[in-house]
Order: structure tokens, then C-alpha cells, then sequence
């Protein structure tokens, strides 16, 4: 992986704010032409500095009131059985990220559901049912105190 320089790093931080920024506005804000600035993105692009490009949405405007965080035990810790659970996560759509942790549990999960019957039911019916789960502890967001999607560079 290439070393970032100052104009990557200014670059980045711009993207990160606002990935829909035309590649003329970028080229004013850095004092570049054109030509550079889109060599540049698509070098931090073919690099994997840059993942994606996506849109965030407000959750509860679409209905996500809750947000829960789920610690999850693992009876059997083999690869299989783990990457097995992976799998099964993927399948969720109330699952929006998937960590496999290392302490008291084995996987924390962040879970958005539309209210309180929704997530009962998302366990009873869909969560509680995968095999290899020992326990599973779920705590309730009740506030976002600070949400940050950007890194300083």
C-alpha cells in the first residue's frame, strides 16, 4: 500500500465528508487540476484506501426507532461453527454490523428494529433459532451521544 502524502491525505478527509463532491470542486479546494485529483481517487480507490461510496440514512426516519446492541455467546468455536454464524448474520437484515470480539462474548452485534415487538419477534423467530448460540445479552440504545463516520488525516 502506497504511502499517503498531504494532498491524499487532504483529499480524503474532503471525501469522507462529502463523497458526492464533483472532481472541479475538489480541484479548487486543492489547487490541482482535474486530471490529478481523478488520478489520485482512483489510485486511493485501487489501494483500498476508499472502500465504497454509500448514502447514510436516518434510521428512524424510515422507521428504526431501536437500536440494540446484542453480545452473543458461541457454544463450539471452531472455524466452521464461527464462520457458520458469519453466514447466518449476513442473512439478517436487522443485523447492520457483525464484530467477532474477543472477552466475555463471542460476536457484538448492532441491530436496528422498528420498535419493541419487532426485535421480540426478530429473536423469537429468526435470532434465537440459529444453532451453536449458548446466550446472548441485549442492551438497549437509549441515546446517540456521538456518531462518527470520518477519520482526521
Amino acid at each position: 500500500m502506497k504511502t499517503l502524502d498531504e494532498i491524499d491525505r487532504k483529499l480524503l478527509n474532503i471525501l469522507q465528508l462529502n463523497s458526492r463532491i464533483t472532481i472541479r470542486e475538489l480541484s479548487d479546494k486543492l489547487h490541482l487540476s482535474t486530471t490529478p485529483i481523478h488520478e489520485r481517487i482512483k489510485k486511493l480507490e485501487k489501494s483500498g484506501y476508499v472502500k465504497q461510496y454509500l448514502t447514510l440514512l436516518d434510521p428512524k426516519l424510515l422507521g428504526k426507532k431501536l437500536i440494540v446492541y446484542v453480545s452473543v455467546s458461541l457454544n463450539n468455536h471452531t472455524k466452521e461453527a464461527v464462520d457458520e454464524f458469519e453466514r447466518e448474520m449476513e442473512k439478517l437484515e436487522e443485523v447492520m454490523e457483525c464484530y467477532y470480539i474477543s472477552g466475555n462474548s463471542d460476536f457484538l452485534l448492532k441491530v436496528h428494529c422498528n420498535d419493541m415487538d419487532d426485535f421480540h419477534n426478530f429473536i423469537t423467530y429468526k435470532f434465537s433459532v440459529i444453532k451453536n448460540i449458548t446466550q446472548f445479552y441485549s442492551s438497549f440504545v437509549m441515546a446517540e451521544t456521538k456518531v462518527k463516520r470520518h477519520f482526521k488525516l
